[in-house]
């Protein structure tokens, strides 16, 4: 059964043509690796997680918007480079209850984060995929002995374990090449609600005569309290010859805008999305304007240079023959598809698309 299996389906992906993809930088999944780290390097080592990862505003974002490009497409089927007259189950419908958009949203989830994803197929007469499920990264591993990929047997149905789909995306995802950034935006928003629950005074009382720089600490906060009771009943203060009131409310508070600018470009570029996406402007300036536009009128920079990478490797994992047969292909259907493009509208104007579409 074995050769048979071979000689039709081909081999199962070997360990070492597939990208290790954790979701931390560490090549085991090893809860020493963090502590062994740290200690000899001498800083914090967070360990991220894809709940993590998407508690990033940005990376949500990136994420949402790949998923909103790919996941309405249709696949379809050609053979012999026409549209096959009849198509197989899986690319309108599906059994298991869940749409084949929520299936593809998982799957391209799986490509943004870990560069593979998994989908596990029910087989019909002739041995082909009939029926598709999204198996999420958590329910599947590649074994390293055979190379092989081996779903959770007590969360996948058995009829879709009868075949699993490999999807890689040919490079490694977020939660690998973007793990820096990921940690830097975390410690940024973590600066950030510091400054927040704890922002500067906005009144200084200034003592100038030196004999008060004795006070203990409880006898300063009664001097703060005294005057800021008064202040608040009356228009008008008086202070002593030796407190100078210095206001402070006219300052803004920083809150790192210039390196959440810079974070946003980098993130941008992990993740496949325009910088004016996500509302990045070069070098500290004005952020990119977002407008829509039919994909026949002008091609997107969100979907060229990120999005289709993921429909693409979809489509590539879709099109062996062990999914559609020889002398077959699937292809996204882009015929009605509409795509986000920078800087053309401004956010006020309205959703248009090509009359010649």
């Amino acid at each position: 059964m074995g050769f048979w299996r071979e000689t039709f389906f081909g081999l199962p992906p070997k360990v070492d043509s597939l990208p290790a993809n954790l979701a931390s930088p560490w090549a085991e999944p090893n809860s020493l690796m963090p502590a062994i780290v740290g200690d000899l390097w001498d800083f914090p080592v967070e360990l991220v997680t894809p709940e993590i990862a998407l508690r990033v505003p940005e990376v949500n974002r990136a994420l949402q918007a790949h998923q909103a490009l790919v996941s309405p497409l249709k696949f379809v089927v050609y053979q012999d480079g026409a549209e096959a007259p009849s198509q197989p189950f899986w690319t309108g419908n599906s059994d298991t209850g869940i749409s084949p958009f929520i299936r593809w949203n998982g799957v391209v989830k799986d490509l943004f984060l870990h560069g593979a994803a998994v989908l596990g197929a029910e087989l019909d007469a002739f041995g082909l995929p009939r029926d598709l499920l999204h198996i999420p990264r958590q329910h599947w591993e590649i074994d390293k002995e055979t190379g092989a990929v081996n779903a959770d047997p007590s969360v996948i149905p058995a009829r879709f374990r009868q075949r699993l789909i490999y999807v890689p995306l040919g490079s490694n995802g977020l939660l690998t090449d973007g793990v820096d950034s990921i940690r830097q935006a975390r410690k940024l928003e973590q600066a950030r609600q510091a400054r927040l629950d704890a922002p500067p005074a906005a009144t200084e009382l200034h003592l100038t005569d030196k004999t008060f720089d004795e006070m203990t600490t409880a006898e300063k906060e009664e001097l703060s309290k005294s005057y800021a009771a008064n202040r608040n009943k009356y228009a008008v203060s008086v202070t002593p010859s030796y407190v100078q009131v210095i206001d402070h409310q006219d300052k803004a508070v920083d809150l790192f805008e210039a390196g959440m600018n810079s974070l946003r470009i980098q993130l941008a570029m992990h993740t496949g999305v325009p910088a004016s996406f996500l509302e990045a402007g070069r070098e500290g300036g004005t952020p990119g304007q977002m407008s829509y536009v039919n994909e026949n009128g002008k091609a997107s920079e969100l979907w060229v240079f990120g999005s289709a990478r993921f429909a693409y490797a979809i489509t590539a994992a879709l099109s062996m023959d062990n999914v559609v047969g020889p002398n077959s292909e699937v292809r996204a259907d882009l015929s009605d598809f509409m795509v986000p493009n920078p800087d053309q509208l401004s956010p006020e104007s309205p959703v248009t698309e090509n009359p010649d579409a």
